[in-house]
């Protein structure tokens, strides 16, 4: 029997040009698209723009290719990330969720993903496309249901982990949003960009439940638990011996998840004696002892939701889960979620390329082995 074959893509912004490009390799080595490949497909910020871009209907009734998905981070960077301007430093999120003048990461998925709902993609994917893949989902953090207190917060509804997704779409008008939505709210990254008002109807806003959200790697920057989690709520495994999860990751810098910390340099305190201000705000010093930039703290947590996740699913493959996983070593500079400069794009090509060729050949080798055998 065939397995259910899991495709999984972390979060890391522009760094999204890494997974893509291997994605360009799979859909070259096997000759089909990779809504003709996998099962089910999702993905945390980055990753969920591009899991929803390879399932849903945007160029007609098509989706992107992975060498469309890969065009838009080579070429479209500087049309994502709008630089807002801040009267205090530091006091308005990096970038413009809309600048009300067309132009920001709302305007541009709206461009792309036009009106289409999480059902219409489902059905298109059924239907037209006749497709193997069955479910999709992106992963978010919901902090509210409508902007205002609410006395007696409900979890999933008003807080909480929340997955945009087909099955849940399906279900109930209160979750088939439209994809853009799924897009914007999955990437909303504290800092970078505002919080994601989704829902509610009104201007491109779908009818279902009003939801404002935050990207998904606050908590879940690796998917790979939420997706075999999916696996088995679809009903599309029974067993984790049914499972193959292929997990691409957007480039580790080893020295981030770290810190030195016997002495940071003033004004901040030795040993690691740190309040909010070092914490928050302070240019604390990584493993290797660059500046990590302000906000020490979000880069240590987004990090290890990542490492936590391929961690636990190497213990299920003791389960009989079958895991791969794609993901190259990246510099302190690379590692920047938001440098859309030149130089930077093609710095990460040539080590997308150059991985496959190198220590990640092994890897992809047994990945191409096992989509061949099941396909």
């Amino acid at each position: 029997m065939s397995k259910v074959i899991i495709l999984t893509v972390d979060g890391g912004g522009i760094k999204g040009l890494i997974p893509s490009y291997f994605l360009t390799q799979i859909e070259k080595e096997t000759g089909k698209s990779c809504y003709e490949i996998f099962d089910i497909i999702g993905g945390t910020s980055t990753g969920g723009i591009i899991a929803t871009a390879l399932t849903s209907p945007i160029n007609g009734s098509a989706p992107f290719t992975a060498q469309g998905v890969f065009n838009i981070y080579k070429e479209d960077g500087t049309s994502i990330f709008v630089s807002q301007s801040s009267w205090i430093e530091d006091m308005y999120s990096l970038y413009y969720g809309d600048d009300g003048n067309g132009n920001g990461i709302e305007p541009y998925l709206q461009s792309k993903y036009g009106t289409s709902s999480l059902t219409d993609a489902k059905s298109n994917m059924e239907n037209t496309l006749k497709g193997r893949t069955k479910h999709v989902f992106t992963t978010s953090y919901t902090v509210n249901s409508d902007g205002s207190a609410i006395p007696n917060p409900v979890l999933g509804q008003d807080y909480g982990p929340y997955l945009f997704n087909w099955l849940d779409a399906s279900l109930s008008p209160g979750d088939d949003y439209k994809v853009w939505e799924a897009a914007r709210a999955t990437s909303a990254a504290p800092t970078y960009f505002p919080v994601g008002k989704l829902g509610g109807g009104g201007g491109f806003n779908s009818s279902a439940n009003e939801r404002w959200a935050l990207d998904g790697g606050v908590m879940s920057n690796n998917p790979a638990v939420w997706a075999i989690s999916e696996a088995f709520r679809t009903k599309l495994a029974s067993s984790l011996s049914d499972i193959v999860v292929i997990s691409l990751g957007t480039g580790s810098y080893p020295s981030g998840a770290g810190l030195i910390t016997q002495h940071q340099g003033d004004p901040d305190p030795d040993n690691g004696n740190w309040g909010y201000i070092p914490w928050i705000a302070s240019n604390l010093s990584d493993l290797s002892g660059t500046e990590n930039g302000r906000g020490a703290v979000i880069n240590i947590i987004t990090e290890s939701v990542q490492l936590v996740s391929s961690q636990q699913l190497l213990g299920f493959t003791n389960a009989g889960l079958t895991y791969y996983r794609l993901e190259p070593t990246i510099t302190r500079a690379q590692s920047k979620m938001d440098n859309v400069e030149t130089d930077n794009i093609q710095s990460l090509i040539n080590t997308a390329t150059s991985y496959l060729d190198s220590e990640g050949q092994d890897t992809f080798q047994k990945i191409l082995a096992v989509l061949q055998n099941n396909i």
